[in-house]
């Protein structure tokens, strides 16, 4: 029986001639796949697609001449997410096997030849890619696949005269969606590994008839795996299967934007396919031209009976035995990419939560880095370029030079905007960073989001108390001023020695008129009131009252801190209360007491030895004898009886003003 071989598919995903910045033009290189017309080799490539991709293919065979094969377009719609449609109306295998038969008639025979024929095609296809991390990045194509049989019989129907022949054509119709899963991961700019789930099939009918299922696709799971490694000016590419399937080639750069590729495909470790091509990248326009050579035996007398057919099953309509020898050609267009990606941002470390009363007082305050690499072979001028809302970035340096394959590290600080609405809760803050080697695109652009308190969320770091205290502000000078000229005969009496702890005593003395104490509420994260707040509320926590408190000392000049206490009474209880210079020589203590217990001795910053204070603020109501008394005994229990500091559960936390 002879075949008539029609073949009008003309591109295998092997060498599909488009895109030669992405070598899945050459076996075995669907790591690097970025471009819609080679997506369906590898999704997840579509990551790589910077806006938009089109794409358009054609083939020259001997036989058939010139025709386009496919088109395509890709659009990526957000920072990770990339959809691609590709319609491939040159993806037709068709198979026709002439069956002559003799027919006999009475006497006569009569001569004929009918046709079996078969016909394959591809012409829908649709992928999907979203990129997990820096590294990761998941895809899934789907093809449609139609299948058509027809088969010409024959029936004699005796009549009276002549017999009657009647010639019937039969068609039998299957059509199914056949889908791929990739994974793509990227542990470094040289390395790709894929991952593939090929076959994975959605039928829409039973198929054909038993009797002709042997010519059905053979749609077998398979599962893949990619290797992909770059250096410099050179490209290496392998793939293996779970079929037999193995596929390498590579691709070098003798000049820029000109590469030359070569490669070639096997099964069960008998080469069935030689592919070589060079190609041409200039603006946004890539052209390519590559050449198909079939190595395997199938054609080598230009027949084909259909036992072999049957024989080497079709697992591809794209990369089969079957694919003669052809030209395919293409062009892509990267719109708004006008140069090849030279930089990545290949980390960001960023704090994820930002507390607006550590940057208030501050010009800018360091909250991370950023890792920048030149993947490329030659030095850049790099510029990056941090975006957000409600709060300014910058880094530093913002411009800077890079080494082929270098990795910089560049710091970011984060300052408050002034010309933006006070955050009163905590809020999810989107920040961009784009690096860019020329002005206005940029080669990657990454976000991330944090989280920005509000002005009052406090992070339970005593310390930072200090960026709540306000020394100068209205209310408190007012405060203070009022309450010191109200006592100035008194205090012009006392001995100048004793003036700080009689001032301290006074303005503790005055908030008792004015201030009430109310338990801290349990919330998940603790909120401190600015005094100016406190004295309009007139309530607070502990928390809020030391920093009232404080403030009225430090807008006198009186010299304070704050005693931290944790887990001391109580498991995960915190307590602050404070500390105060009175400006007392230790010699001198009997002036305001005969009890050691109701004080401590502390150098202060003239190196003299003076006595210093502990006041319970909670006890606001109950004045400053009161506050000092159970102060002291809380600091003695704290520190000496219980021996806080040694087991790191109370410490003295001094404030400069």
């Amino acid at each position: 029986m002879k075949l008539r071989l029609i073949l009008f598919f003309t591109a295998l995903n092997l060498a599909v001639a488009q895109n030669l910045t992405s070598p899945q033009t050459i076996a075995g290189f669907s790591p690097f796949v970025n471009s819609v017309l080679s997506s369906t080799l590898n999704p997840a490539g579509l990551t790589r697609v910077y806006d938009w991709n089109v794409g358009l293919m054609g083939y020259y065979t001997k036989h058939l001449g010139s025709g386009m094969h496919s088109v395509g377009i890709a659009k990526r719609f957000s920072e990770k997410q990339t959809i691609g449609f590709i319609y491939s109306p040159g993806a037709v295998l068709e198979f026709i096997f002439p069956s002559p038969v003799s027919i006999n008639i009475g006497n006569s025979i009569l001569n004929a030849e009918f046709q079996r024929k078969i016909v394959y095609s591809s012409n829908y296809a649709f992928a999907y890619a979203l990129k997990l991390s820096n590294e990761t990045s998941i895809g899934l194509s789907t093809r449609y696949i139609s299948q058509n049989f027809f088969e010409t019989d024959y029936k004699i129907q005796s009549t009276d005269s002549l017999p009657n022949i009647n010639i019937e054509t039969f068609q039998y119709k299957s059509s199914f969606l056949n889908s791929k899963i990739s994974l793509l991961y990227e542990p470094s700019p040289k390395i790709s590994l894929v991952f593939t789930f090929e076959n994975l099939p959605i039928k829409f009918d039973k198929g054909f008839p038993e009797k002709f299922k042997n010519f059905e696709i053979d749609n077998k799971f398979k599962l893949q795996t990619s290797l992909g490694f770059r250096f410099r000016n050179f490209k290496w590419g392998v793939e293996i299967s779970s079929l037999g399937d193995l596929l390498s080639g590579f691709e070098v750069q003798p000049i820029e934007n000109l590469f030359l590729r070569c490669g070639l495909s096997s099964e069960n470790l008998k080469v069935n396919a030689f592919l070589a091509g060079v190609g041409l990248r200039t603006g946004i326009f890539q052209f390519d031209i590559a050449y198909l050579k079939n190595t395997s035996n199938i054609w080598s007398d230009n027949k084909l009976t259909q036992s072999e057919f049957l024989s080497s099953h079709i697992r591809d309509i794209e990369l089969n035995k079957f694919i003669t020898d052809r030209i395919t050609f293409s062009i892509s267009i990267d719109m708004s990419r006008w140069h090849e990606k030279n930089l990545r941002i290949k980390n960001i470390v960023i704090q994820n939560e930002i507390f607006p009363h550590l940057i208030d007082e501050l010009e800018r305050k360091k909250i991370g880095f950023i890792e920048v690499e030149n993947i490329s072979n030659k030095t850049l001028n790099a510029k990056i370029e941090p975006k957000s809302t409600l709060i300014d970035i910058e880094v530093e340096p913002e411009e800077f030079q890079i080494k082929p394959y270098e990795t910089k590290t560049i710091l970011a600080y984060i300052f408050k905007k002034s010309n933006n609405p006070e955050i009163k809760e905590k809020t999810k803050v989107d920040i961009k960073f784009d690096i860019k080697s020329i002005p206005n695109v940029p080669d990657e652009t990454k976000r991330i989001k944090i989280s920005v308190y509000g002005k009052n969320d406090w992070n339970g770091n005593v310390e930072d108390l200090k960026f709540f205290l306000k020394f100068d502000s209205p209310e408190i000078l007012s405060l203070t001023r009022k309450v010191i000229w109200e006592r100035k005969d008194t205090l012009e009496k006392i001995d100048p020695m004793l003036r700080k702890f009689y001032q301290a005593k006074f303005l503790f003395d005055e908030l008792s008129k004015i201030i009430t104490y109310v338990s801290d509420p349990s919330l998940s994260i603790d909120r401190v009131q600015y005094p100016e707040e406190t004295l309009k509320l007139h309530t607070g926590d502990c928390d809020d009252l030391a920093v009232l408190y404080a403030s009225m000392l430090g807008s006198v000049g009186i010299d304070f801190a704050f005693v931290d206490v944790k887990a001391m009474r109580k498991p995960n209880e915190s307590h602050v209360y404070i500390l105060f210079d009175s400006g007392i020589d230790k010699k001198y203590a009997l002036n305001i007491t005969d009890n050691e217990k109701r004080y401590t001795i502390i150098k202060n910053k003239d190196g003299v030895e003076t006595l210093w204070i502990p006041i319970e603020t909670t006890l606001v109501r109950e004045k400053f004898d009161r506050a000092w008394e159970v102060g002291a005994e809380q600091f003695f229990d704290d520190f000496e009886l219980n021996l806080g500091q040694t087991k790191g559960k109370a410490r003295i936390v001094f404030i400069q003003k």
